[in-house]
């Protein structure tokens, strides 16, 4: 019996050179696939080796390892829409994930890809008709998804996270070549305006931290130490469930520590990097860092969880911060028309810094914002600009202190 050819190479000439393609056949109908790029195959494996293919010999190991490894579909036409999307966010066998993770350390977390899944499961796939093919998605498909996301009352930050979890894997579709163009080239933008983030006034911090220390003896110590850190060094939730001993290091300053802010806690991944991907720091008053480490477990976790995991969980935090925001004298009512959130102790300490004279770029330096005109300056951080900014989180811990006599007379 004659050996069907599993797949046969050619080169393209390019202004900027030739370049190795293949075409795999399918097995049983002989019929040839759309041709895909030998470099772009070599991606996918992971080699991380940014040369273009040259020599046909490596050119047929790339095509065979990508056939064996399953990163081609025998027929592009018979892929399901929803199983190629769940699929391409499958962190543990992602060929794209793989790739990106390959190229760039830590460039997609597990944490992030399963939020991408959650994602197609409640808002993409309710959306589409039943059974649709990646090859018969169109423009007007997507369009449903995201009128039907702009109807539902979902943010406008949350309608564009969503779409990432369907425009990034048809922009790989198309790529790799499983689809000729990518309909999401031609979707509606039809982002609705964002609300605007809520942040306490001076009187309100003022009342939330009188009312913060009265309940102090009330509160389980994870949680009103994790409140404290939120408004006083404006670190995000995440940033502060990870604390450990070993970020919290003595400074040149006297009476100050230097918190390294080095990881986040994900409800899926555990410990990961922060949001940017970049370690910072902030300043702290010595009697602070003096009460988490006391609080600390076995294990160096500043804030532990009173049940059996490790770290407080942000549902936990967050209502605890509503309970003392309500109990201050902000109604549920009120938060929610004036969306104030745990996050929103993000806004207050910026709020507060910039009526405090501390300038903008040194509140990005804390605060871990980036921009491509400040990004360079954030790379190697001095003390110097780090102590500028404690002043603010000097006088914040001192009202704490100052609200505590004052709710205890």
């Amino acid at each position: 019996m004659a050996h069907r050819t599993e797949f046969y190479l050619y080169k393209r000439k390019k202004k900027s050179g030739s370049y190795w393609y293949v075409c795999y056949l399918d097995p049983i109908t002989g019929k040839q696939q759309t041709a895909r790029s030998i470099d772009v195959l070599k991606e996918r494996l992971g080699i991380r080796d940014f040369r273009s293919v040259t020599r046909r010999d490596e050119a047929v190991l790339i095509a065979k390892g990508a056939k064996d490894k399953g990163l081609i579909y025998s027929d592009p036409f018979k892929v399901k829409f929803d199983e190629y999307l769940l699929n391409f966010w499958t962190f543990d066998s992602s060929p794209y994930i793989t790739m990106r993770n390959n190229l760039k350390a830590e460039s997609i977390g597990r944490e992030y890809a399963a939020n991408m899944k959650y994602a197609i499961l409640k808002h993409v796939i309710p959306s589409l008709p039943e059974g649709i093919k990646l090859q018969g998605v169109t423009t007007a498909h997507l369009d449903a998804i995201i009128k039907r996301l702009f109807d539902s009352g979902l943010s406008s930050s949350s309608i564009k996270s969503i779409s990432y979890s369907f425009t990034v894997p048809l922009k790989e579709a198309e790529r790799t070549g499983l689809i000729s163009s990518n309909p999401a080239d031609r979707m509606l933008r039809i982002w609705k305006d964002e609300r605007i983030r809520g942040c306490l006034t001076k009187s309100e911090f003022d009342s939330f931290s009188s009312t913060l220390f009265r309940e102090k003896d009330n509160m389980y110590p994870s949680y009103y130490l994790g409140l404290v850190v939120g408004v006083v060094t404006g670190m995000r939730s995440g940033e502060i469930r990870a604390l450990n001993v070993e970020d919290l290091v003595p400074s040149s300053y006297s009476g100050w520590t230097r918190v390294r802010i080095r990881h986040s806690v994900g409800s899926f991944s555990g410990l990961k990097k922060t949001k940017g991907k970049y370690e910072r720091a902030v300043f702290i008053p010595n009697s602070l860092a003096d009460e988490l480490r006391k609080n600390a477990d076995s294990k160096g976790i500043c804030l532990p969880s009173k049940f059996d995991k490790d770290y407080i969980s942000p549902p936990t935090l967050r209502n605890e911060f509503y309970r003392i925001l309500s109990l201050s004298g902000i109604s549920e009512e009120e938060r929610k028309n004036r969306n104030i959130t745990f996050h929103s102790l993000r806004h207050t300490f910026s709020t507060l810094g910039r009526d405090s004279e501390i300038s903008q770029e040194d509140r990005m330096v804390v605060l871990g914002h980036k921009s491509s005109d400040v990004n360079n300056r954030y790379t190697h951080i001095s003390e110097e600009a780090l102590f500028r900014v404690s002043s603010l989180t000097g006088a914040l811990y001192s009202a704490f202190l100052s609200a505590e006599k004052s709710a205890d007379s």
